[in-house]
């Protein structure tokens, strides 16, 4: 998606921002129809809530793959809703396309985007007498397993090694061990996850406390509901606390990893505020003026925050150290690369490592080597944190007669970055000083 876009608008940022635009777009859309299902007398309500919502509108702006897992879960839901709310079994079309658009947000972000279904296998074991093998239809699981797996065999049968790598690396580690540094102590879920569900959702999750009645007296009627087996809110209740707890049991935790949680919240949200009097056509209508007119006010203030994680500044860094007419690639060692560098310099950026790397670098990664970087002769700039440049001299002098020039560092991502360029040379490897 991303390249289709910046083959057809050009390398800018409109382009860089444009699938995520269109997956909040679509996910909006989506909502609405869910709403018809779940709240028919203002199905509008619950989309007003999620698109005029802070975390769903920055996860949008994000360059990433987050949007989209949101837009591909949301569809999938969708279906699942279109089977079932009738009430009489599960329509097999449906739950074909919903097991389609499962496949879709396991390729884009492989387990995470399955989350719902185990929402929706727990909602339907507990509370509904539907026999799971409609669920799990034959023609569905081939389509999902086609869309799924397809690209991870492709990818495996040409390096082998990326199969460990994402069964260990990017699963296993990500679950069970603290290996990302990613918040990984057992307080990490209450200070990722909490600021950004109760300040993700404003207005709308305040605004639907004051017409419940207040909090105390908005729990007393969930629990009532749920008791109830109010179906609607059971489903809902699953379908935002199940990936919630295994969101918070898992040890690497990034604050866009709730951000599909946004729209069940926002369906939640949606129901009280629709049976609330004070809230009538004309005061929604300025409620949402309002809180649209601060979010935009708001984004448009980030975009000139000045910050060290900013891809634009850190390319007006390094083109102060670097002729980029004369540099194919920047190769970053041993850490993870500045991707975003790629579309404001217009060359590529990959990610190398030192054949006797630091036990932290995962054995599973099956990036190319120092040595067999050198070796292709390429017109590369090496980046890496200024306090490995010990080691990656070492390691350039063991692959053989090269000459290393220190072109000079910048500041980003809380760590000085040294750029480096290499040359065939004769024995020594010696450190050239800053320009």
């Amino acid at each position: 998606a991303l390249a289709s876009s910046v083959a057809v608008l050009g390398r800018n940022e409109w382009a860089a921002r444009l699938p995520g635009a269109l997956a909040f777009i679509g996910t909006g859309l989506l909502v609405f129809g869910i709403g018809r299902r779940l709240l028919p007398a203002k199905p509008w309500l619950p989309a007003l809530a999620w698109g005029l919502s802070l975390a769903p509108l920055i996860g949008a702006n994000i360059v990433s793959t987050d949007a989209l897992l949101v837009f591909f879960e949301t569809a999938a839901m969708f279906a699942f809703v279109e089977a079932w709310w009738r009430g009489d079994g599960l329509a097999r079309g449906w739950i074909r396309a919903m097991w389609m658009f499962f496949g879709l947000a396991f390729m884009t972000k492989g387990p995470p985007g399955l989350l719902p279904l185990l929402a929706i296998i727990g909602y339907l074991v507990v509370h509904e007498r539907i026999s799971l093998a409609r669920l799990f239809d034959p023609l569905g699981l081939v389509t999902f397993a086609l869309i799924a797996f397809t690209w991870f065999a492709l990818l495996v049968a040409q390096q082998p090694d990326r199969l460990g790598y994402f069964l260990g690396y990017e699963v296993y580690d990500r679950v069970f061990t603290a290996r990302h540094q990613r918040n990984a102590q057992w307080y990490g879920a209450f200070e990722i996850y909490l600021p950004v569900l109760l300040v993700g959702a404003l207005p709308w999750t305040v605004l639907a406390l004051v017409a419940a009645g207040g909090p105390r007296r908005a729990w007393a009627t969930l629990i009532a509901r749920l008791r109830a087996r109010d179906r609607q809110w059971l489903l809902l209740a699953w379908w935002f606390l199940l990936p919630l707890a295994i969101f918070c049991l898992a040890r690497s935790r990034l604050q866009l990893y709730v951000l599909p949680l946004f729209v069940p919240l926002a369906l939640m949200a949606a129901r009280p505020l629709a049976r609330w009097e004070w809230l009538t056509t004309r005061r929604l209508a300025w409620t949402a003026l309002l809180t649209a007119t601060i979010l935009l006010a708001a984004k448009g203030t980030l975009a000139y925050w000045s910050s060290d994680r900013d891809a634009r500044e850190m390319a007006r860094e390094v083109r102060k150290l670097i002729d980029l007419d004369e540099v194919e690639e920047i190769a970053f060692v041993g850490m993870r690369p500045f991707y975003g560098l790629s579309l404001y310099l217009g060359t590529s950026v990959e990610s190398i490592h030192i054949v006797d790397r630091p036990q932290q670098y995962s054995k599973f990664v099956a990036e190319e080597d120092l040595c067999e970087e050198l070796a292709a002769r390429e017109k590369n700039i090496y980046a890496l944190k200024a306090h490995h440049e010990q080691m990656f001299v070492e390691a350039v002098a063991n692959c053989g007669s090269f000459e290393v020039d220190r072109l000079g560092e910048f500041f980003a991502d809380d760590n000085d970055i040294a750029l480096f360029r290499i040359r065939p040379g004769g024995g020594a490897v010696p450190i050239l000083g800053s320009r």
